[in-house]
Parts: C-alpha cells; sequence; structure tokens
C-alpha cells in the first residue's frame, strides 16, 4: 500500500462544476490510468481520495490538494505520468509526493488554518473607490454582514440568518493591486468557521458602497496553507 498526495489546479473551463463533480473526475482519471487505487470496504465501497478543502462553484484554484491511496506500492514518475495523461482539460497535475508513513497522521482539512484568495474585479470599476473601500475595511475592526443560508435536517428548506464580523475571518489585512484591479484576501480556516470570499466582497459592497457587479467577479484561490505551508511542503 501507499498514499501519494497530489497539487492539482482547477481552472477556467471547470469553474462552475462543484466540489463532487471535481472530485468525480479525479477518480475516474484514476480509473482510466489503471493506478490501483483502494477502495473502502462495506455495502457501498468508494475511492479512498480525500481532499484538503471543498471549493464553492465558481472558484478557481490554482493549487488543489487531495490524497489518493494505492493497493500497491509504485514509484512517484509513474503515478505521476500515468495520471498526468489523462486528467480532463482545467485539472493540470502540478506535483506529487509520497507519504511515508508517519507523516500520514492528520487530515488536510484539519490541518488548513489559511486560504489566500486574488478576486479579480470587473475593468470598469474605478481604482479610487477600490482604495476608498478597502483602506476603510482595514481601517475598522468589526465589519458585521448577514449570512443567509437553507437549512439542512430538520431545518430543511428553513432560511437560517446569522450575523458574523467578517473581520474575525481575515487573518491580514485586504491588499488591492492596483495595476491588475485584483483584491487579495487571506481568509482564516478553523473548527470555528470561516468566510467566503464572495462575502468579504459583498460586504465591501454593503457597507462602503462600492458598485461592483457580482456576475463580473472572477475569483481564484491561489493557496491552501497550514502554518504558512502548502500541503505538498509540508511532508
Amino acid at each position: 500500500m501507499s498514499v501519494f498526495r497530489i497539487e492539482l489546479t482547477k481552472e477556467e473551463q471547470l469553474r462552475y462544476i462543484s466540489h463532487l463533480d471535481y472530485y468525480n473526475l479525479l477518480q475516474r482519471a484514476i480509473r482510466r490510468a489503471k493506478l490501483p487505487a483502494a477502495y473502502s470496504e462495506g455495502f457501498n465501497p468508494h475511492m479512498k481520495v480525500s481532499f484538503a478543502s471543498a471549493l464553492a462553484v465558481g472558484v478557481t484554484a490554482s493549487a488543489e490538494y487531495a490524497d489518493v491511496e494505492l493497493t500497491k506500492d509504485i514509484c512517484q514518475p509513474e503515478f505521476f505520468d500515468k495520471l498526468s495523461a489523462v486528467l480532463p482539460a482545467g485539472m493540470r497535475l502540478l506535483r506529487v509526493k509520497k507519504i511515508v508513513a508517519h507523516q500520514h497522521h492528520k487530515s488536510m482539512n484539519a490541518l488548513a488554518d489559511m486560504a489566500v484568495y486574488a478576486i479579480q474585479l470587473p475593468e470598469n470599476v474605478h481604482s479610487d473607490a477600490v482604495m476608498t473601500a478597502v483602506n476603510a475595511f482595514n481601517a475598522t475592526s468589526e465589519v458585521l454582514f448577514l449570512r443567509e443560508k437553507t437549512g439542512k435536517g430538520n431545518k430543511k428548506g428553513q432560511v437560517i440568518k446569522k450575523i458574523i464580523n467578517i473581520k474575525e475571518f481575515v487573518a491580514t489585512d485586504l491588499q488591492y493591486d492596483t495595476a491588475n484591479n485584483v483584491i487579495i484576501v487571506n481568509i482564516k480556516v478553523s473548527s470555528n468557521g470561516s468566510i467566503k470570499p464572495a462575502e468579504v466582497i459583498a460586504s465591501l459592497q454593503q457597507k462602503y458602497l462600492l458598485q461592483l457587479d457580482s456576475n463580473n467577479i472572477l475569483i481564484n484561490r491561489n493557496a491552501l496553507l497550514s502554518a504558512g505551508k502548502n500541503f505538498i511542503d509540508l511532508l
């Protein structure tokens, strides 16, 4: 048995597929590559592939991470070449690293503590207005935002409302690249929850009256980190 950690992209062609569909694409690629994937036991066995963190629909990623368990040992170049050759458009294999036994003790989901997002704003947005909103956001300790989501379980179908302080989940000041019209936001990830980059943008719109067409905003997750390192370099 062996376990490989892989670093993948989720590019523009796959922007609007769900995390489950992305997961299924990877599984199909592993089968096409004829890699000796391990499966769980029981009535409904599933391939032993685990991702670091689910990505929202409409968000691309420069680096997604997954652990893939195999039933027998193969060399790292063979794994990389076979899988890379069959991945669909929009999913590129960047790096692969074998996990040794003593390293595979905690899930990436549990280790993740920060996500770095690049928010590409529309070309027609005036940079002075964005800078004013970003500076005001950075200067305050509290940015309240009304989060609404549809309930699950016995609250299925209900709209659940909760007021959150966006600033509690932002790790550093927002950075605004005026030349490229991009906002960089570092978001904390923890067992206490997190926020979506879209909620940061929505708070800038609501609290600082920043006029943006949400349909023309592109969001990319540049990095997912644990103690400042990506999940390949952790090994």
